[in-house]
């Protein structure tokens, strides 16, 4: 019985070993950590959420007024961009510059404001 353990043990061990190497390549291979895309994209939305707070004190009506600058991914400079363009992509109902409309009042709730 102990012959066949000491094989058990090291395939154990090995199998940890392996599991540890893959996810510090993986860390420093930057899987774990967000595009730059979508850092610039959440920090855009988040100033057109802040704005849209502090300065229309949530309107929902006032959700296409509201706008940032932002550079899209492939795009060569930032442009103004709208909260409601913002929120299409947020919602899962498009991207920045294209896709389907979105309700002010789910994009308000998006930002945190009461709906």
């Amino acid at each position: 019985m102990k012959g066949i353990s000491l094989p058990i043990n090291m395939i154990v061990i090995v199998a940890i070993a392996v599991l540890v190497l893959v996810v510090t390549a993986g860390y420093f291979g930057g899987a774990f950590v967000g595009s730059t895309g979508t850092i610039q994209f959440e920090q855009a939305f988040s100033s057109a959420c802040t704005q849209l707070r502090n300065s229309y004190n949530c309107d929902k009506n006032e959700v296409g007024r509201v706008s940032v600058l932002y550079q899209a991914p492939g795009e060569n400079a930032a442009t103004t961009t709208y909260l409601s363009d913002l929120c299409r992509q947020k919602l899962g109902k498009g991207t920045v510059r294209g896709g389907g409309t979105v309700n002010s009042a789910e994009c308000v709730k998006a930002c945190g404001c009461p709906g």
